[in-house]
């Protein structure tokens, strides 16, 4: 279950981009000091992962983390002001949200870490989920190079494919995000449970024959007593 934020760092009642430069103040023999650049959380390589980067944090940080941790306690503390850290009151994100809002999900799952995308079984699964209910406060407003760029910078963060793997949907099932082993898998696959079978027939023959015999031998020792 995959979700993806709805709202961006602009939005109403939520904290502003930080500037990106600063002029410093230099001795008078330097009298047109040049800007200093601050930190650039969008100068990313000009790859479909990169881009990827870009739309993360304008359409997915503000909900799913800035490292993809999810809307955690943490970075909600961190990120938003006081007044802003409870994003399910009412007002906000809760049952009466503000004007034009959107009700908010209790639990914003990460998107960044061990396991974090084996809810899909393939890349083509979770690229179908996110077209269709993400963002979150407008599914589907997107285009399907911006969806894959978002995709191919989640792959790369979890170390799925190779920084710089150019996506194409079409051969996005070929990535599994969930392997076979897990119980899930093997619950639902039609193989593992007729492999099961044999197994299940041998042990409900050997119960009957248990108790076949614990019987008999009950009878023989009542019919001893008398």
């Amino acid at each position: 279950m995959f979700l993806w934020a709805g709202f961006s760092p602009g939005v109403s009642g939520h904290p502003s981009a930080l500037p990106l430069y600063r002029t410093i103040s230099l001795s008078n023999s330097q009298p047109n000091p040049t800007p200093t650049s601050f930190r650039n959380p969008t100068a990313t390589p000009p790859t479909q992962g990169g881009h990827g980067h870009d739309l993360f944090y304008i359409y997915c940080m503000p909900c799913h983390g800035d490292v993809g941790q999810g809307l955690t306690d943490e970075f909600r503390l961190r990120q938003y002001p006081p007044e802003d850290t409870n994003c399910w009151k009412s007002g906000c994100h809760g049952e009466r949200p503000y004007d034009n809002g959107f009700k908010l999900p209790h639990t914003v799952p990460a998107l960044i870490g061990a396991n974090t995308l084996t809810k899909f079984a393939t890349a083509r699964n979770m690229y179908d989920f996110m077209r269709t209910a993400m963002p979150f406060s407008k599914p589907g407003s997107l285009s399907q190079e911006q969806y894959l760029q978002v995709l191919a910078f989640l792959l790369e963060q979890n170390h799925i494919v190779p920084e710089g793997t150019q996506l194409e949907a079409d051969t996005l099932q070929n990535i599994v995000l969930r392997s076979a082993a897990t119980p899930t898998a093997i619950a639902s696959s039609p193989v593992a449970a007729a492999d099961s079978s044999p197994l299940l027939l041998v042990g409900a023959i050997i119960l009957f024959g248990v108790s076949v015999v614990y019987w008999v031998t009950r009878s023989r020792s009542s019919s001893a007593s008398r």
